[in-house]
């Protein structure tokens, strides 16, 4: 089952609905044509407080529209390509996990060819790539595993086919395709999968993990974290841990990955979390970057006005583009790539 929040257009209040026969339709629709009754569907937090008897009163609604597709009404189903799709839950808060350790490495090698020359910054990156590399098999076992996590900006959070602005301080904006697992509550901690797309500015991401001890203009700029398009439920994922991802920009295919490099799963992330503080309904939980899935990975960076498209196998494509800068670029730490050159003062 894929579940939606929609608006038909721009300036509508977003719905809670499903995916019939590619089109959207909100559950308050189908519960009205169906004669059923019920608070658990009148948006997404409802539906992930009373899990797991909303998602049985879902898959209902969800038989019956695909009886009675026909049934319904122009003004009560749209077309899925021509709907505005919001972020598919309303987001309690924002986890992003380091549980792709290719990707981590592949990461510090970019960031060590631009800055190996800061002494600020190569000898903290270079420390880090020690731990990344080290034997931790010696390692005294421990319940749960902590790990490691950062917080994602709520106010930056979009859906699908959303412009990403150009920030004014970055030469080399990024992807990060990631998976990520919703909780629900619980009786059913696993709500579902969707993909994130955590924007990233990769040349300012060294000096603010040394100045400023955390990734503020790194990762938390105008829509720079995207989630979506759907909210895929268990039956229909599949294995989320083996699925193929492809990044296409400007229709020809860029990158290719998957979520096998994918190290723990969504029961250790809950373990860990549960030790600080109790989670709520509604929070979302990357895993971690996608290797072979940046720019980062081979130092082979977007550009403004790309358009770009992350799938997962079974969790559907997250689009975006990066818009044209609105200003002159302020003078970057790193070299001046020739396609940003007219971008620049």
């Amino acid at each position: 089952m894929k579940l939606i929040r929609f608006a038909p257009d721009k300036s509508s209040t977003p719905c809670f609905g499903c995916v019939i026969a590619g089109h959207a339709v909100a559950f308050s629709v189908l519960q009205a044509r169906a004669g059923k009754s019920g608070e658990s569907l009148s948006d997404s937090r409802a539906y992930l407080a009373h899990l797991p008897d909303s998602e049985q009163a879902a898959r209902a609604l969800l038989e019956w529209g695909e009886q009675h597709f026909h049934e319904l009404g122009e003004d009560e189903r749209f077309e899925i390509d021509a709907v505005d799709l919001k972020e598919p839950i309303e987001v309690a808060a924002l986890f992003d996990f380091g549980l792709t350790p290719q990707h981590l490495k592949n990461s510090l090698a970019t960031l060590m060819k631009h800055e190996q020359g800061d002494p600020r910054t190569a000898p903290i990156l270079q420390a880090m790539g020690k731990s990344l590399l080290a034997d931790k098999s010696d390692e005294p076992a421990s319940q749960p595993e902590p790990l490691f996590y950062y917080k994602g900006n709520l106010n930056s959070i979009v859906g699908d086919g959303e412009t990403i602005p150009w920030p004014l301080y970055t030469a080399r904006l990024d992807i990060e395709p990631e998976l990520a697992v919703v909780y629900g509550n619980p009786e059913q901690p696993v709500a579902g999968f969707c993909i994130f797309n955590d924007v990233s500015a990769r040349d300012v991401q060294a000096p603010e993990f040394i100045g400023a001890g955390g990734l503020c203009l790194t990762k938390d700029m105008s829509n720079g974290n995207q989630l979506g398009p759907y909210l895929v439920t268990l039956d229909e994922v599949g294995d989320p841990y083996n699925q193929k991802v492809t990044v296409t920009v400007n229709g020809c295919v860029r990158f290719t990955g998957s979520t096998s490099e994918i190290s723990h799963r969504a029961e250790a992330i809950f373990a860990w979390m549960e030790v600080i503080c109790p989670i709520k309904p509604g929070t979302v939980m990357g895993f971690g970057t996608i290797p072979g899935c940046t720019g980062l990975d081979f130092d082979d960076f977007l550009n403004p006005g790309d358009a770009i498209e992350i799938s997962f196998e079974r969790l559907g494509s997250l689009r975006c583009r990066f818009a044209e800068p609105e200003a002159d670029l302020c003078p970057g730490r790193w070299p001046v790539r020739a396609s940003l050159k007219e971008y620049l003062a």
